[in-house]
């Protein structure tokens, strides 16, 4: 997976940009949050806007204004496959009705979902902590199951017939030994991330992050006695968030324009936890 991230800031536009997240997953590809400008920046780069699918966590301006400009552009550009939506419950009369106002309806279907789920990972939401209903999502790679033919094989075992059952989880007699799947089925873990949308500390944040290689949280200031009346977090409960988790790598999101530098807050965040990165806008990063 790779996910770049478009615009990093959040509330007023600033140097920061708006949220937007793009996700690659070999031929898929989503955007998680959609502020404006987002699409003029993957238009600019050359990101490519003929996305799978949208998930917006909640409705404040900042996060889903750009939603109807990015629909439309890809109207424009003759699209028919369907767009996956995910998002609160206000999202599709928002869209329904800004369709009706501008004199716009999309060349193709919208499909308004609270999931989304394929044979290599699926796309779930929780509910996070803010100031109105929000949702944070998960984005999780299904665990690969393959057969150590390799072992098999020298062993001196070469028969295809005894390779298809013990792939399909049946223990098989070979030459008067009993081979059990468990020991010839390599199990590989597959990739979660997680991101948080706007949130104030939330157990709902912590109990979705669980084991998560990424967690994308609300890092809206460094210190504000005044964050969590917002439904924000300051960088501390991002990182707590990390820490009970036990995540791989937290990513710091949503900086409020008053800082001119991430460093205030990668300093504040490193002084309890290494694994932290604070993207600018259109950083990216890979996840192997």
């Amino acid at each position: 997976m790779k996910l770049v991230f478009v615009g990093v800031g959040g509330g007023a536009p600033s140097r920061w940009g708006l949220p937007g997240i793009l996700l690659r997953r070999d031929s898929f590809s989503a955007i998680f949050d959609c502020g404006e400008g987002t699409q003029i920046k993957i238009i600019e780069k050359g990101l490519g806007i003929n996305v799978d699918l949208i998930a917006i966590t909640h409705m404040h301006a900042d996060h889903v204004l750009g939603v109807l400009g990015l629909v439309q552009t890809m109207g424009l550009l003759s699209r028919e496959r369907e767009l996956v939506v995910l998002g609160p419950s206000e999202l599709k009369d928002f869209l329904e009705e800004s369709f009706r106002r501008t004199k716009f309806r999309p060349s193709f279907d919208l499909v308004f979902s609270d999931s989304y789920e394929t044979k290599e990972f699926r796309i779930t939401r929780f509910p996070t902590c803010h100031t109105v209903e929000s949702y944070g999502y998960v984005i999780e790679e299904k665990e690969k199951r393959n057969l150590d033919a390799e072992r098999l094989r020298r062993e001196g075992i070469r028969d295809f017939r005894v390779f298809r059952e013990l792939k399909a989880g049946k223990a098989v007699e070979y030459n008067g030994r009993l081979l059990k799947p468990e020991d010839y089925i390599i199990v590989t873990k597959g990739k979660k991330v997680v991101y948080t949308g706007d949130t104030k500390p939330c157990e709902k944040v912590v109990e979705a992050s669980q084991g998560a290689d990424v967690l994308i949280h609300d890092s809206t200031f460094v210190y504000n006695e005044e964050a969590h009346e917002y439904g924000h977090s300051n960088v501390i409960d991002a990182v707590n968030a990390a820490v009970r988790a036990n995540v791989g790598t937290l990513v710091l999101y949503h900086y409020s324009a008053r800082y001119d530098s991430v460093e205030p807050l990668l300093y504040e965040a490193r002084r309890f936890f290494s694994r932290v990165v604070a993207p600018q806008p259109l950083d990216s990063l890979v996840i192997q």
